[in-house]
C-alpha cells in the first residue's frame, strides 16, 4: 500500500490509500488492451472501412453511419492511451512522493 498524506489548510484534509500492485496491474492491462488493437482491431477496421460494398439505393445515406462507427471504434484506442497515460500520471507522483517522504527523513536524521 502506498499512502500519501495531505496536508495544508484545507478543512477535512485526510490520507489517500493507492494500492500499488493494483494500479500497476490497471496499467499493464490497459497496454495489452492497447497492443489488441494496435496489432489487430485497428488493421482490421481501416480494412473494413476501404470496402464499397454498398454502392446505390435507399440505404445508401445510412450506410454512412457505418462510416462513423468504425471511427468511434478507432477513438476507443484513443481512450485507452489517455487512460494509460493518466495512470502513468498516478505512478510517477507516487514515486515523486516516495522521493520527498525519504528526503525529509534524511534531513531529520541529519545524516
Amino acid at each position: 500500500m502506498h499512502k500519501i498524506a495531505t496536508t495544508g489548510a484545507a478543512a477535512g484534509a485526510s490520507n489517500i490509500t493507492i494500492s500499488t500492485d493494483e494500479i500497476t496491474s490497471i496499467f499493464n492491462q490497459l497496454q495489452a488492451i492497447i497492443t489488441e488493437l494496435d496489432s489487430n482491431v485497428t488493421p482490421n477496421i481501416k480494412k473494413l472501412g476501404e470496402l464499397n460494398f454498398y454502392q446505390d439505393g435507399k440505404a445508401k445515406k445510412a450506410m454512412a453511419a457505418y462510416a462513423e462507427a468504425n471511427e468511434k471504434m478507432l477513438d476507443l484506442h484513443d481512450n485507452y492511451v489517455r487512460a494509460s497515460s493518466l495512470v502513468i500520471e498516478v505512478l510517477n507522483k507516487m514515486m515523486e512522493t516516495d522521493q520527498a517522504i525519504a528526503q525529509q527523513i534524511i534531513a531529520k536524521l541529519e545524516v
